[in-house]
């Protein structure tokens, strides 16, 4: 898929640029959101929730003469006023006009109208639901694929190792995390930091996260696979500290070069590279079917209870069970046959025809599992009820179509993890398109259930 990347600066954004790329989809441009200009000498805002934006005075020249794509940039014009988990703001939502997460919405909106190809963005949250489930309303929003290739991937410790280990040379351009990292700190190379266990002694100490995904520390990317034309080199900084004078504070970009590279080709041609890795990865992902563990207590559904009308399709169900406490995993749910092209039907669009089956089996299994749900369908959802989803597809590129009744099925208010791999043609059992496991929580979703019909 063509996608825009949504980039800080920030080793996280790259490194899921870098995954998307190497995942074979193109990369049009970057967009990013700055901070508003100071005021005068003051130069107090509340610190987004949502957005990094130390280091945001490179980003230019990192991402036009670095990289050689396009950058479209906003303000951060609104503050976090909805803090709560579930983002519910819609298009023609007012209540919300001036929180942070608008404008991200403005900004991809009007990417969108310059690059009407792209269906699809990149980010680099890695365990934040508050972030994730934003990016993923704006995307529903405008009818986009959300590529978050670094969500919950790792333990926070190789998740790092896999960024520095991917070429990402970075430095510390803001520190939170005092009596630990101070402004001591800033400008020193992430790698060195890592190298030399202060990282893990933090973590041991504090129990500060490795790869700062709890806003312990913000950096900034000077060379890595991506800046195929130059390496950002920091000729002049300024370390600024908050009032407190705890070691909290950033490293203001003064003044910053590119150092150009022989033979750059710029456009982030990355697609050929580690191919082996690649498709090992895919193999591996879509061979992590889910176990339940010999010693737990559960139970299988059986077909005693269903109609004769579904029993063709659970015969493609090979599994669903239902453990102590409510966990429940449905795994490998299959359309009943691979579909077959009538009316000049493309492989998108039979690859939707069998994911709409899919739903059909799914949605029956979870009336089956959660009785209350069939005798109020118009009230309760109990697809919420799902955390969790693997998919597995033919081809990657079939998912922008099939996305729109992704998210109509589960909606946009706080959806399911996803996990997306394409695996290639002729792969899936009986020629079939798309695959689908998914894991549950019997009641975990009943507080967002609403009452449709009021």
């Amino acid at each position: 898929m063509k996608f825009v990347a949504l980039l800080s600066g920030g080793k996280d954004s790259i490194y899921s640029t870098l995954q998307s790329i190497r995942h074979h989809h193109q990369l049009i441009c970057v967009a990013h959101l700055a901070p508003p200009p100071a005021n005068g000498d003051d130069d107090e805002r509340d610190e987004s929730y949502m957005y990094q934006t130390a280091g945001s005075e490179a980003l230019r020249r990192q991402v036009e003469e670095c990289m050689g794509v396009p950058l479209y940039v906003g303000v951060i014009s609104g503050t976090s006023r909805n803090t709560s988990l579930v983002y519910d703001a819609d298009d023609d939502d007012e209540a919300n006009d001036r929180d942070e997460v608008e404008d991200l919405y403005s900004l991809l909106r009007r990417v969108v109208a310059r690059h009407p190809e792209i269906e699809a963005v990149s980010s680099g949250a890695i365990l934040s639901t508050y972030q994730r489930t934003r990016i993923e309303n704006v995307c529903s929003r405008l009818h986009l694929t959300c590529l978050a290739y670094m969500w919950r991937m790792a333990h926070q410790a190789s998740v790092l190792d896999e960024i520095l280990d991917a070429g990402i040379e970075a430095v510390l351009v803001r520190v939170a995390c005092p009596p630990g990292l101070t402004t001591r700190h800033l400008g020193r190379s992430l790698r060195t930091l890592r190298d030399s266990g202060v990282l893990d002694s933090l973590h041991q100490k504090f129990g500060m996260h490795v790869a700062g995904e709890g806003g312990e520390y913000e950096t900034l990317v000077l060379d890595c696979p991506l800046f195929q034309l130059g390496r950002l080199v920091l000729e002049e900084t300024e370390v600024v500290g908050d009032d407190c004078g705890d070691g909290v504070g950033v490293l203001r970009i003064v003044k910053c070069r590119v150092e150009k590279k022989q033979n750059g080709t710029g456009g982030s041609d990355l697609q050929s590279e580690d191919e082996n890795d690649l498709q090992n990865d895919i193999t591996n992902r879509a061979q992590a079917i889910i176990t339940t563990d010999e010693n737990s207590s559960y139970h299988e559904l059986t077909t005693a209870s269903i109609p004769n009308t579904m029993l063709t399709y659970l015969q493609s169900l090979p599994n669903v069970r239902v453990m102590r406490g409510g966990l429940c995993h449905i795994s490998a749910i299959l359309s009943p046959t691979a579909a077959f092209a009538r009316n000049n039907d493309d492989e998108a669009q039979l690859a939707v025809q069998e994911f709409l089956s899919i739903l059909q089996t799914l949605r029956h299994i979870l009336n089956q599992l959660s009785p209350s749900a069939s005798s109020t369908p118009n009230r309760i959802k109990p697809q919420n009820d799902i955390f969790f989803v693997h998919l597995y597809l033919s081809q990657i590129s079939h998912f922008a179509k099939i996305n729109q009744h992704y998210q109509q099925f589960f909606g946009r208010h706080l959806p399911p993890s996803r996990s997306c791999v394409g695996v290639g043609p002729q792969v899936l059992p009986g020629g079939r398109r798309v695959m689908m496991d998914c894991v549950l929580q019997l009641g975990s979703g009943e507080y967002l259930r609403v009452d449709e019909t009021s």
